[in-house]
């Protein structure tokens, strides 16, 4: 048999390992490694806030964080959730002022591969859910407006204000 025909043959397998094994894989994972942060100078009423990005790495708890009704729920939950899954939990902390942005602020998992999903939680106090299941963005720019916070992901910032 040639070189090229066994390696045909170990591609096929291969292939076929993989698509067994696909119910297998975890079904969402969380790829975040960095965020941008742009706030506007009348964001939350031109008040500083804090901003949280909170990392599952158990389905109980992704069902948790994606139960809350908004930001203001997980904010009051957030002591209890670090002490009820401190194995399974890690959050990124942020302070934000309005008018100031935070460029390419580092997000480094403890696993990759174990975390289930994560969530952004902004702590404005104008009106609104200000939380959002992050999915499988790698890179995330975050725009804090005066009454809304928006996503948009594996984008740059730079790239987002060139629109």
């Amino acid at each position: 048999m040639s070189l090229n025909k066994t390696k045909i043959i170990i591609l096929g397998i291969i292939a076929i390992a993989f698509t067994a094994c696909d119910g297998m894989l975890p079904s969402s994972l969380v790829w975040l490694r960095k965020v941008d942060f742009m706030v506007d100078s009348q964001a939350n009423r031109s008040r500083s806030f804090s901003c949280h990005i909170a990392v599952a790495y158990s389905q109980d708890l992704v069902d948790k964080l994606a139960g809350m009704a908004d930001a203001k729920t997980y904010f009051n939950q957030v002591n209890t959730l670090i002490k009820t899954y401190k194995d399974n939990i890690q959050i990124f902390k942020f302070d934000l002022i309005p008018g100031r942005n935070k460029l390419e602020q580092p997000i480094k998992l403890r696993s990759y591969f174990k975390a289930k999903g994560a969530f952004i939680f902004a702590k404005y106090t104008t009106p609104g859910k200000y939380m959002e299941n992050i999915g499988l963005a790698r890179t995330l720019t975050v725009l804090f407006l005066p009454s809304k916070m928006e996503l948009h992901s594996d984008i740059s910032l730079e790239s987002w204000l060139k629109k």
